[in-house]
């Protein structure tokens, strides 16, 4: 992974948009950003750089973390135009404050925060090469007009992208390709920066997902916080206890729509067909949970993937969605209703969420902050069976018990946490509106198959770690979903 980061010192960016001399842009295009590498490089060639440049230009697009921004009411200056007499080298005709002057425009945009990265999640640069651009982008000084000094520099932990080029996507940014930096080159000995000149440019489709920001520290699980949320929009208000016959549900969808080769972050299982080890795709129902007037119903589904998961796997899961949405989508629409028959349970209608959801349960940060305290909204299918959780028999129960607590233990660290410094094993449900273990189906269901204990349970560990946190054989259909208890943190 390679990033830079843009800081705004003056808190504002300057810059037209490419299609509208009234308007800014926003966010600031990967192009223009490379345009200002290149013209920083030229000031002080340096072989090693123009080197980085070329191999900068060669990666596929990047993704970007850009906050929103409110655009600042456009206003009309009058500035003198450019003596071509002074640009040739001969005297002006005229005094300058007789030559005419012209309307100009200058569009900007205040961001909510003073920085956007840009992400190349699949690049691998050698290490003199980001050193050669370190020294680069600290001799860049200004993004866009003139006015807007910035400062980059190299990253080496960026924050999860919310702008990522996909092919269905309704924003076009200018990037670059191969070749960029010759064709810079040469539209320099053209226009000397005295004509007016377009930018070389590959045009891309980006995505913006909003989502609320997770401050991710400590221990992380296996899972990404960056979800995909499909909101249920119609069809029956289900229970929690309908959450494995739901995932499965859209899953199957999902695979059917996928790609001839499903990666394997996506499908679960190795190309010969075997079952794999790495974690993969989690489709887990949100039931409304934790506060006064919860009634455990699903309000939707989070997409989850691992997150160590690529780009491709990404863009495979969102061209199997898209596929899936195709036949739904009218022109207008951009995320179409799209069926899923329940069997007797009826059908549900859900939609796909690409901006940060209003009710708290579809919001990944529900289910992802770091906490030091969780606690089940729906039960874990134990790894193992310990025994007689309801026994009568005191001895049996203590041992069970303690069985129990172990499988939970076991499951957490399987999925990249610490051991938890206590576990807690729950007869009831724990949150308001929770569902009680007992009111589940038997899982995995299915004659000739082991069934799994369930349990609901309560965690610590003795630093806050951060989700989603899902446990046990279940956790890639919604069993196991932990929430972090905050209000003692």
């Amino acid at each position: 992974m390679f990033a830079l980061a843009v800081e705004f010192l003056t808190g504002r960016y300057a810059a037209t948009a490419f299609n509208d001399r009234d308007r800014a842009e926003w966010p600031p295009h990967p192009g223009r950003l490379f345009s200002a590498l290149v013209a920083t490089h030229f000031d002080d060639p340096r072989p090693d750089e123009r080197a980085a440049l070329e191999w900068l230009e060669q990666q596929a697009a990047p993704c970007l973390v850009a906050p929103s921004a409110s655009e600042r009411e456009l206003y009309t200056a009058f500035v003198p135009v450019n003596d071509k007499a002074v640009e040739s080298g001969r005297h002006a005709a005229e005094p300058l404050d007789l030559r005419g002057r012209q309307p100009r425009a200058f569009p900007s945009v205040t961001p909510d925060e003073r920085r956007v990265t840009f992400v190349w999640p699949e690049a691998l640069p050698a290490a003199g090469m980001v050193a050669a651009l370190d020294r680069l982008t600290s001799r860049v000084v200004r993004l866009g007009h003139s006015s807007s000094l910035v400062s980059v520099c190299v990253v080496d932990r960026p924050a999860e992208p919310n702008w990522r080029p996909d092919e269905h996507g309704m924003t076009q940014l200018r990037t670059v390709g191969a070749g960029q930096l010759s064709a810079l080159e040469r539209q320099f000995s053209v226009h000397r920066e005295t004509e007016s000149h377009l930018l070389p440019t590959v045009f891309t489709r980006y995505t913006e997902r909003r989502v609320a920001a997770i401050l991710v520290f400590g221990p992380e699980s296996v899972f990404s916080t960056d979800w995909v949320v499909l909101r249920r929009s119609g069809g029956p208000r289900l229970p929690s206890p309908g959450t494995v016959g739901v995932a499965r549900t859209i899953r199957k969808a999902i695979m059917s729509f996928a790609d001839e080769l499903i990666p394997e972050a996506i499908s679960g299982h190795r190309p010969d067909g075997s079952r794999s080890d790495r974690p993969h795709l989690a489709v887990v129902p949100l039931p409304s949970v934790a506060h006064r007037h919860a009634e455990g119903v699903l309000l939707g589904v989070a997409l989850v993937l691992p997150r160590d998961a690529t780009p491709s796997d990404r863009r495979a899961l969102f061209r199997a969605i898209n596929r899936w949405e195709e036949g739904h989508r009218s022109d207008q629409e951009d995320a179409p209703k799209l069926p899923v028959h329940l069997g007797v349970a009826g059908t549900w209608v859900i939609e796909r969420l690409d901006e940060l959801a209003e009710q708290q349960t579809l919001q990944p940060l529900t289910w992802c902050r770091p906490s030091r305290r969780w606690v089940s909204a729906t039960p874990a299918a134990l790894d193992r069976n310990p025994g007689d959780l309801r026994s009568r028999e005191a001895e049996k129960l203590a041992r069970a018990i303690r069985e129990a607590e172990e499988a939970i233990r076991a499951s957490c660290t399987h999925i990249g946490l610490p051991r938890p410094v206590h576990v807690e094993i729950l007869p009831s449900a724990p949150l308001p509106g929770a569902a009680k273990a007992r009111d589940f189906p038997p899982y995995p269901g299915g004659e000739g198959r082991l069934q799994r204990v369930l349990t609901h349970a309560a965690i610590e560990f003795d630093e806050p770690v951060t989700g989603p946190i899902l446990l046990g054989s279940g956790r890639y259909v919604g069993l196991g979903l932990m929430r972090p208890v905050v209000s003692h943190d």
